[in-house]
């Protein structure tokens, strides 16, 4: 279609990627490697951008832009026949608004360098992981994930569901999914009268997968909360829809 461009002001493509930022890209597509194959969606990678074949899991984008030079053209040649779609652009460089999309939503992808948990002696951590059927419905009920985080998850080794308690109920969560050379911290939430720490989630997942970066992306008050629990801002993303 024509009239679609890119924003003016798109990444120089001249200038090195920062490797924070492309550990923080490349594990996230990992993460929609792994739960699509889950779901059973199989998907391509090619010319910079990743797509799924059929409608991708509830919550994830049809197509994930994964070089800087991708074009709006390209996107929506990938898209060619899909009246509802997501596209996730990991640069928040595109303009997709000719193709008849809106951004839902713009975020930060943030790092954290490996390091030791802050105690020498942290005792038991009020995070513990979840097993069992039961104990991951009752987790994906609080994050609205119930048809997104299917049970075989929890079959897979490099995945964690983390779960934080206070007297027997989960009041923050967090999945945590070990890729080649970083750790992707996702799906975080507290619920309501209960902030997530991020520094001690950092120790827990740290404790499962030690000297590993971790990486992912926040928006809002929780990106704030990460920036002070240790997380670093590499990059700018949007989510855009239709």
């Amino acid at each position: 279609m024509s009239g679609i461009h890119n924003n003016p002001v798109a990444p120089d493509e001249s200038a090195a990627l920062d490797p924070r930022l492309r550990t923080a890209i490349d594990a996230s597509i990992s993460w929609y490697e792994d739960l699509c194959a889950l779901h059973g969606v199989g998907s391509v990678i090619s010319q910079g951008v990743w797509s799924s074949l059929s409608a991708p899991p509830p919550l994830h984008s049809d197509a994930v832009a994964l070089e800087p030079e991708v074009t709006a053209e390209l996107i929506e040649e990938r898209l060619k026949g899909r009246m509802n779609a997501g596209v996730k652009d990991s640069f928040a460089a595109l303009d997709l608004s000719s193709a008849g999309m809106r951004i839902l939503f713009s975020a930060t992808w943030i790092y954290r360098r490996p390091a030791p948990v802050r105690s020498t002696d942290p005792g038991p951590s009020p995070w513990t992981r979840v097993r069992t059927d039961e104990q991951l419905a009752e987790w994906t009920a609080l994050h609205d994930t119930t048809e997104v985080l299917l049970p075989g998850l929890l079959q897979r080794g490099a995945f964690a569901v983390l779960a934080r308690r206070v007297d027997g109920r989960i009041v923050a969560g967090a999945v945590a999914r070990l890729g080649s050379g970083a750790v992707d911290v996702s799906n975080t939430y507290a619920v309501e009268g209960h902030v997530l720490d991020w520094a001690e989630l950092a120790d827990a997942v740290a404790a499962l997968f030690p000297d590993r970066p971790m990486v992912g992306y926040e928006r809002g008050a929780p990106l704030r909360a990460a920036l002070a629990g240790g997380f670093e801002a590499v990059g700018d993303l949007r989510v855009w829809v239709r």
